[in-house]
């Protein structure tokens, strides 16, 4: 698994940092497939798997490769060599191929690329500096599966750290007002929730903190926009399947807008959509603000009517 990785790791870079003689950058996925379909067929013939190398595609650039055919030829010269003139081959030594190695290493380097990837943020410095300092102390598979988990793990702390759950407040004309979302849940109205970020894992958690304290609420209703979420998590299931049963136990409810149709069916097989209420889940539509109009028209008329056990008026 490791020198698979080591593979699509020096195949992605090299695709990605030399670009074809037009200009354009190879489609990764595509040299991901013609990389795995070579080796798979070298195994065949008793051959080990090889990858991108940064070195060599700038050693046979510096010799004046324009397309891709310099490679079909370098792999016929080198054998023909083996083959013709393997004594003279052993013959030549090893500085003079480490000094090789050196130059044609230097000249790979990208500093643009790694001054690019230094600047864009923390998660990139540190898998940087880390995944380098790995190299050094390691071999070069367990450096590279090191770097990738870390940056696995910094990118989902950092994903769960950037979830933010704000109000939206309805406006009589013109677009709604955002604040903060309130600490706790006012009783008779309808509160509008909006959530930026993850929905998995801890940043499902972290939404649950920032999601307004029903306390002593009643006859409230709770609407979250997820809009634009495509899938949601385990976690968050069963964050809403809390506070929708908190919300219940204060004769309130909570209404789900802007629902794509796959998270409807994560809802339904999991039990949500009985729980919500099937009216109560309002599916996207193509039309910006549409559902969230049925959600708000539904919520007033529930609002208007008295909370279970109050007498008429007095709600």
């Amino acid at each position: 698994m490791s020198v698979a990785i080591i593979g699509l790791v020096q195949g992605a870079g090299v695709s990605q940092g030399t670009p074809n003689p037009d200009g354009r950058y190879p489609d990764v996925s595509r040299d991901f497939l013609g990389q795995g379909a070579a080796n798979m067929a070298t195994s065949l013939v008793g051959g080990i798997p090889a990858g991108g190398s940064v070195s060599g595609t700038v050693l046979i650039m510096s010799a004046g490769a324009r397309t891709r055919w310099s490679n079909i030829f370098v792999g016929l010269f080198v054998a023909l060599i083996v083959l013709l003139a393997g004594p003279l081959v052993e013959r030549v030594p090893m500085p003079a191929l480490a000094a090789l190695l050196i130059v044609a290493g230097f000249q790979g380097l990208r500093v643009a690329q790694a001054q690019l990837a230094w600047n864009t943020g923390l998660i990139s410095k540190v898998v940087m500096v880390v995944t380098f300092v790995a190299t050094l102390i390691m071999p070069l598979q367990f450096a590279v599966l090191f770097g990738v988990a870390l940056s696995i793990l910094l990118q989902t702390i950092r994903q769960s750290n950037k979830v933010v759950v704000t109000q939206w407040v309805l406006q009589p004309e013109g677009f709604p007002l955002e604040q903060p979302s309130p600490k706790r849940l006012p009783s008779h109205q309808f509160t509008l929730l909006n959530v930026y970020g993850s929905l998995f894992f801890a940043a499902a958690k972290n939404i649950e903190e920032m999601l307004p304290e029903v306390g002593n609420a009643t006859h409230a209703v709770v609407a979250i926009n997820l809009r634009g979420k495509s899938e949601i998590g385990s976690t968050f299931v069963t964050v809403l399947q809390r506070y929708s049963q908190a919300l219940h136990s204060r004769h309130s409810k909570l209404m789900l807008v802007g629902v794509d149709p796959v998270v409807r069916d994560q809802l339904a097989k999991t039990g949500m959509l009985k729980l919500i209420g099937d009216e109560n889940v309002f599916v996207a539509t193509p039309q910006l603000g549409a559902a969230l109009n049925q959600a708000v028209a539904a919520a007033n008329i529930w609002l208007g009517q008295p909370p279970s056990g109050s007498a008429p008026g007095k709600a």
